[in-house]
């Protein structure tokens, strides 16, 4: 009788630990496949931004990628909650305005620490 409880737990522990491993080895390819989605969007958006420029003749300095990565990652994450309102959205711009600003600002302060 005692070698059937072992046998049915090591069976359980072996099961647990494969399913485990699945459900690991799962959450980081979504993850990764995630962020290759994000990159690939903000990307888009960033090239169509700068066609656009091109073909209005209204040209500016672009944003660096890093916004538009940020942009697209917040958003996808607040579809994938169910949470995406006008609100939310509304904060993610500003936010994302913020980002900007903090951005061209420690820029402007790189370049002046190498002159």
């Amino acid at each position: 009788m005692e070698a059937w409880i072992a046998g049915l737990i090591g069976a359980l522990a072996g099961s647990a630990s494969s399913l485990a491993g699945i459900w690991i080895q799962n959450r980081y390819q979504h993850r990764r496949e995630m962020t290759k989605i994000v990159m690939e969007s903000a990307m888009r958006d960033r090239n169509d931004l700068i066609e656009l420029a091109f073909k209005t003749g209204k040209g500016g300095p672009v944003p660096p990628v890093v916004l538009f990565v940020h942009y697209h990652s917040e958003l996808f994450r607040l579809m994938a909650k169910g949470s995406l309102t006008k609100d939310a959205l509304r904060k993610l711009h500003d936010e994302n305005k913020e980002m900007g600003v903090l951005i061209n600002d420690m820029d402007i302060q790189r370049r002046k620490e190498v002159i």
